[in-house]
C-alpha cells in the first residue's frame, strides 16, 4: 500500500508545535499566578528586608557635612559696567569647570596642609579604618588564601611597594570622601564631605570652601597685576612709536621742502572745484544738444520740446474759453451758424500764435547749446592750467607725506585710548575692590544623623522591593509559559465546560503501568484514579439520560496524554462495572494506543473496515482490564486515513460495535494537526477533550473547540492532564492539608 511522505507528517507536527508556543499573558492569568504564589513573594520580601537590615548593620557610620556656594555675577557686572573694575565674570557654562577646580589637588592639598591632616591618625594612621567594604572583602579572601598555604602576592610586599607619603594618603582620603556637584540652579555648587567624625567633616567642608574663595581672589589679584604691567608696557611701546612716526613725518617734509600741515595743497582744492563745475557744465551742454538734435530730426516737435512761457499759457487760456463757448453755441444753433464759425476761426488764430511762439523758443536752443559748450571749454582750460601748475610739485612726495601723517594719527589715537584704560585701572587700584567670584550661601554644620540613618527607610524599601521582585520572578518562572491552563476554573471560564484535573505521574514504574492501563488497578486511591472516577460518573449520567454509547477522546495537540486517558478510562469502566467496553485506536498516523496496549497485533481497524460485521475477529481481548481493544497496526503510513474514517464501512463498523458493546471509546487524532476528528465526530455521541496542564495554549483550545460547533455541543468534559503535583498543591492550597492527605500520592508530593 502506498505511504505518505514523511516530510508531510513533519510539516503537520511543526505546525502543531508552533501552535503550542507561549501565548501572550493575560491580566487575569498573571493575577492568578501572583495570588497562588503569594507565599513566595512574601518570603522574598522578608528576605530582602532581612538583607537590607544586614547591610544597615555592617555599614560604618558616616556623617556628611554640606555647604553651598553661589557664583555672584550682579556685582562684578555692575562694577565692570561703571568702570570700577575690569575683572572677568564667571558665566554659567564656566560653573561646571569650577566644580573641578574645587576638587583639584591644588585646593585640597592646601586644605590638608592648613588642617594638618597628614598628622591626623584618622586619615593616615588608621589604615584599617580607611578601607572600604570591597577592600575588606578582598582582604578576607587573601587571609583565607594565606591560611590555605597559598603564596602571598608580590604586590603586597612592602619592600617592593614602600609606604606612601602621609600627605598623599590624607589627600587620597579627602578626594575619596569629597562630593562636588551642581544643584538645579546652574550657578550654585554643593560641596559635601563624608567622614566618621561630624565635627571634622564640617570643618573640612568649610575649609575647602574658604580655600577655594581665597585662592580665586588671589588669582584674580595676580591676574590684575599682570594685566596692568602688560598694559603699561604697551603704553610705553605706543608712546615710542608715536614719537618715531612724528619724527619721520617732520624729517620727510624738511627734506622735500613741503610746508603746512594739511594733507591737501591749494592746487588740489582748486582742481576739485573745477572738476565739480565741469561736471555741471557737461550735463547742461548734453541737455541742450539733445533738444537741438531732436528739433533737427522733426521740426514739428516744437510743442513737445519747447517749454510753455507766460505768452503761451495766456493763449492757451483764451483758446480754452473759446472752445467752451463754441460748444455752447453749437448746442443751441448748430455748427453752421455764423457765430459758431467766427468762434472757430478765432480758435485757429490762437493755435497759429501758440505754434509761432513755440518755434521762436525752439530757435533759442542753439544759443543755449553754444553757451554751455563755451562754459565747458573754459573750465577745461582752467583745469589743465591747475594741473600743469601742480605737476611742478613732486606727487610722490605728497603721497608719502599723507601716508606718514595717517600712520602717526592712528598710533596717536591708539596711544590715547590705551592711556585712558591705564588711568582707569590706576584709579581702581587706588581703591582696591577685588570681589570674590562666589559667596557662601550656607556653611557646613556638624550633622546629627549618619548617612545610613537618613537613608534607612530608602534602603529598607529598596531591599523589600528587590525581595518582592525576586519572589515574583521565581513565581512567574515556575508558572511559565503564560496563556495556558493551570486551573479547572480557567478551563470552565474559557470554554464553559466542566473540567477534571489529573496529576502528572512522575515515577518511571508508575508511568509504565499508566501506558498499559493497569495504573488504576495498582493505585486505586491515587488522585489520578479519583479523577477518572469523576469522569466515569459523568459518563454514567450521560448513558442514562442521553443513551451515550460512543465516546471520542480528543486533544488539540499530540503528546497531551489522550492515549493514557483513553486506556485508563476504558480500564476503569471494564473493571468497575458490568458494561462491555471496546477501545478503538483511530489514529492512523502514530498508533500510540496500539503500541502501548497491543504492540504485537497484526490486524485491526483497517482490516475491520473491509469486514465490518466480523468485528470480533479483529479485536484483542485484555483480560486484566476486562475490555476489548481494536488496534490500528499500520506498518506504513496510510495515504487516505480521512477517507477511510468517513466511509460507509466505518459507519457499519460503529453500528456493529454499538450492538455488541455497552461503551465504545475511540481515540481520535489531534484536532490542530489533522482533520480526521471531523470524520469520527458524526459517529460519536460525546467527547472528552484532553488538555495538557501548563503547556497547551488557551487560544488553541478555544479555536479547536469553537471551530466545530456540532462537536462543541457534545463535549462532556475537559480533562486538564499532567498537572504538576507541587504546583497543584499550591493552586489548591485553600482546600487544606486534609484534602491532600486523603490521596497517598498527594502526600508524597
Amino acid at each position: 500500500m502506498a505511504s505518505i511522505d514523511d516530510s508531510q507528517i513533519q510539516i503537520l507536527d511543526d505546525a502543531t508545535h508552533r501552535a503550542v508556543g507561549p501565548a501572550q499573558p493575560e491580566i487575569g492569568d498573571l493575577l492568578g499566578i501572583a495570588r497562588r504564589g503569594w507565599f513566595l513573594m512574601a518570603a522574598g520580601t522578608a528576605f530582602g528586608l532581612f538583607c537590607a537590615s544586614i547591610i544597615l548593620s555592617v555599614i560604618p557610620p558616616t556623617y556628611k557635612a554640606s555647604t553651598r556656594i553661589a557664583f555672584e555675577r550682579t556685582l562684578p557686572r555692575y562694577m565692570q559696567t561703571n568702570k570700577v573694575t575690569n575683572e572677568p565674570i564667571i558665566d554659567d557654562y564656566d560653573t561646571l569647570g569650577q566644580a573641578y577646580v574645587i576638587s583639584s589637588e591644588s585646593i585640597l592639598l592646601q586644605v590638608v596642609r592648613s588642617l594638618s591632616l597628614s598628622s591626623d591618625p584618622n586619615f593616615v594612621g588608621g589604615e584599617k579604618d580607611s578601607k572600604t567594604l570591597s577592600s575588606r572583602v578582598r582582604g578576607l579572601f587573601q587571609n583565607i588564601a594565606q591560611a590555605a598555604g597559598l603564596p602571598k602576592k608580590p604586590a603586597d610586599d612592602e619592600s617592593i611597594h614602600p609606604r606612601k607619603d602621609p600627605e598623599k594618603i590624607a589627600l587620597d582620603n579627602v578626594v575619596r570622601n569629597l562630593t562636588v556637584g551642581r544643584e538645579d540652579v546652574a550657578s550654585v555648587i554643593t560641596i559635601a564631605f563624608s567622614w566618621k567624625d561630624p565635627v571634622e567633616a564640617a570643618t573640612i567642608a568649610n575649609a575647602i570652601v574658604d580655600t577655594y574663595i581665597n585662592d580665586s581672589t588671589a588669582e584674580k589679584t595676580k591676574s590684575t597685576v599682570v594685566a596692568r604691567k602688560v598694559m603699561q608696557e604697551r603704553v610705553e611701546e605706543l608712546r615710542q612709536q608715536v614719537n618715531d612716526a612724528d619724527r619721520a613725518l617732520f624729517e620727510y617734509k624738511a627734506a622735500n621742502n613741503i610746508l603746512g600741515t594739511e594733507h591737501l595743497t591749494l592746487s588740489h582744492g582748486q582742481l576739485n572745484v573745477l572738476h565739480s563745475e565741469m561736471t555741471k557744465a557737461q550735463f547742461a551742454m548734453a541737455e541742450a544738444k539733445a533738444r537741438v538734435e531732436q528739433i533737427a530730426r522733426d521740426p514739428d516737435e516744437n510743442a513737445s520740446v519747447a517749454p510753455d512761457n507766460d505768452v503761451i499759457k495766456k493763449l492757451r487760456g483764451e483758446m480754452l474759453d473759446l472752445s467752451l463757448r463754441a460748444n455752447d453755441i453749437e448746442k443751441l444753433v448748430g455748427k453752421d451758424h455764423l457765430a459758431a464759425v467766427k468762434v472757430r476761426n478765432r480758435m485757429e488764430d490762437l493755435r497759429q500764435a501758440i505754434a509761432s511762439e513755440q518755434r521762436r523758443i525752439a530757435g533759442s536752443f542753439n544759443k543755449d547749446y553754444d553757451l554751455a559748450r563755451t562754459r565747458y571749454n573754459e573750465l577745461s582750460a582752467a583745469a589743465s592750467e591747475v594741473i600743469s601748475s601742480s605737476e611742478a610739485v613732486n606727487s610722490d612726495a605728497q603721497v608719502r607725506v599723507r601716508e606718514l601723517a595717517s600712520s602717526a594719527d592712528t598710533l596717536r589715537k591708539l596711544y590715547n585710548r590705551m592711556l585712558e584704560q591705564v588711568s582707569e585701572m590706576n584709579r581702581v587700584e587706588a581703591q582696591p575692590s577685588i570681589t570674590p567670584d562666589a559667596r557662601v550661601l550656607m556653611r557646613a554644620t556638624p550633622p546629627l544623623q549618619t548617612e545610613s540613618s537618613k537613608k534607612r527607610l530608602l534602603i529598607l524599601a529598596s531591599g523589600s522591593l528587590m525581595g518582592l521582585l525576586l519572589g515574583g520572578a521565581i513565581v512567574f518562572a515556575r508558572d511559565f509559559p503564560f496563556g495556558v491552563f493551570r486551573t479547572s476554573q480557567q478551563v470552565t471560564h474559557a470554554t464553559g465546560l466542566s473540567c477534571a484535573v489529573l496529576p502528572e505521574i512522575l515515577s518511571a514504574d508508575e508511568q509504565a503501568s499508566l501506558m498499559t492501563g493497569e495504573y488504576i488497578l495498582d493505585r486505586p486511591y491515587s488522585r489520578f484514579t479519583q479523577g477518572l472516577r469523576s469522569i466515569w460518573a459523568m459518563l454514567n449520567i450521560a448513558q442514562r439520560e442521553a443513551g451515550t454509547k460512543v465516546v471520542g477522546i480528543i486533544s488539540s495537540n499530540p503528546g497531551e496524554g489522550k492515549t493514557t486517558v483513553a486506556i485508563n478510562l476504558a480500564a476503569h469502566f471494564g473493571r468497575h462495572s458490568a458494561a462491555r467496553v471496546l477501545l478503538i485506536d483511530a489514529d492512523f498516523y502514530r498508533q500510540s494506543l496500539t503500541k502501548s496496549v497491543a504492540h504485537d497485533a497484526r490486524e485491526g481497524l483497517r482490516e475491520a473496515l473491509e469486514e465490518p460485521t466480523a468485528l470480533a475477529k479483529f479485536v484483542v481481548r485484555k483480560e486484566r482490564l476486562n475490555l476489548d481493544f481494536l488496534p490500528c497496526p499500520v506498518p506504513n503510513q496510510t495515504p487516505n486515513p480521512t477517507e477511510l474514517l468517513g466511509t460507509v464501512e466505518m459507519e457499519r463498523l460503529i453500528e456493529v460495535a454499538r450492538g455488541a458493546y455497552d461503551l465504545v471509546i475511540i481515540e481520535a487524532p489531534p484536532m490542530a494537526a489533522i482533520v480526521d476528528y471531523k470524520m469520527i465526530a458524526r459517529h460519536c455521541d460525546g467527547f472528552i477533550c484532553v488538555v495538557e496542564w501548563g503547556k497547551t495554549s488557551q487560544r488553541l483550545v478555544r479555536e479547536c473547540l469553537f471551530d466545530a460547533p456540532a462537536l462543541m455541543d457534545r463535549v462532556l468534559c475537559v480533562i486538564l492532564n499532567k498537572a504538576d503535583p507541587s504546583a497543584l498543591r499550591s493552586i489548591e492550597h485553600y482546600k487544606g492539608e486534609r484534602f491532600h492527605a486523603y490521596y497517598y500520592d498527594q502526600r508524597r508530593a
